[in-house]
């Protein structure tokens, strides 16, 4: 009977997480599991093996085609911030991972751990510049695409931090 009554004082006392902060919590940690997903897949798809799998694959159809994928891909492979970008990202999204995971425990560290894990992504727009657009547009005319994915991006991991920040009362 006193376990019982122990194990009930300690959970009045722990402080409850507010159920718009669980909403944003699992939401991210559904979009996290996506990215790790897409980081892991986006580092096999960058293999030389598929690469030139995939160039040949294009030139059945579109010779021109191939050769301007093929050139392109021989760019990125020149840059040595390209080369590992997917890994970094695979990085970021663990940092934002461990951010969310802290808020989820309501601590309140894990608000700046999420937020230095988003901005962190974009530092790789600052570094790679063109080629990270045109790797993200498939190149040419597509740019234009690229940059309104961008921007989406930006306008959803703003309106995240936002919502995380208005939850920092509730942490610790």
């Amino acid at each position: 009977m006193e376990t019982i009554d122990n194990s009930f004082e300690q959970a009045m006392q722990e402080p409850k997480r507010p159920q718009f902060l669980t909403v944003i919590c699992v939401l991210s940690f559904i979009m996290c599991g996506l990215a790790l997903l897409g980081g892991v897949w986006n580092i096999i798809q960058s293999s030389p093996e598929h690469i030139a799998e995939s160039v040949e694959k294009m030139r059945q159809f579109s010779p021109e085609m191939a050769d301007q994928f093929e050139q392109r891909m021989a760019d990125i492979q020149e840059n040595t911030f390209m080369q590992i970008s997917q890994y970094l990202g695979f990085i970021y999204t663990l940092v934002s991972f461990m951010g969310v995971l802290m808020m989820w425990k309501l601590q309140r560290k894990g608000f700046f751990v999420y937020v230095a894990g988003e901005l962190l992504f974009y530092l790789g727009f600052i570094f790679a510049g063109k080629e990270m657009m045109s790797a993200m547009s498939g190149g040419g005319t597509m740019e234009g695409v690229g940059l309104a994915v961008v921007a989406m991006m930006v306008v959803f991991d703003a309106v995240f931090i936002i919502m995380y920040a208005v939850n920092l009362k509730h942490m610790k």
